[in-house]
């Protein structure tokens, strides 16, 4: 398995890095929003501090302020079992409540994770048009 910090084989500027990508997409009802932002603060600081852990955030929309989403990146798919099994994860399913639609959640595994550098090779290749 390569290590971590060697770039892979075959994967120009990529490094092996496997995670779980969270997505939670929501709406919020109008007359509910301030419950659903005093719910998700005491929600936020517990969950980052959790074993396993590398990002959890809140985002709103920014030409809805009734849509946000909640993006959660774990480093192990055991690290996101525990989290799912905590009282935070309770309380964020309660919140569901709070919303005017179905949310989506997504869960993704990423094993390969790249930067400036992909944008720089993508741009050589092709050139100006």
């Amino acid at each position: 398995m390569p290590d971590d910090s060697e770039p892979m084989s075959g994967y120009n500027g990529g490094y092996v890095d496997t995670k779980i990508l969270v997505t939670l997409n929501m709406i919020v009802r109008p007359e509910r929003r301030s419950d659903l932002l005093g719910a998700m603060r005491g929600i936020l600081e517990p969950s980052r501090v959790e074993r396993g852990c590398l990002s959890y955030r809140l985002y709103q929309e920014v030409q809805d302020e009734n849509a946000f989403v909640l993006l959660e990146e774990w480093k192990t798919q055991k690290d996101l079992e525990s989290h799912i099994r905590t009282d935070n994860q309770r309380q964020l399913l309660a919140i569901m409540d709070l919303l005017s639609e179905q949310y989506e959640v997504k869960f993704n595994t990423v094993s390969h994770t790249s930067g400036m550098e992909l944008i720089e090779n993508v741009l050589k290749r092709v050139g100006p048009r």
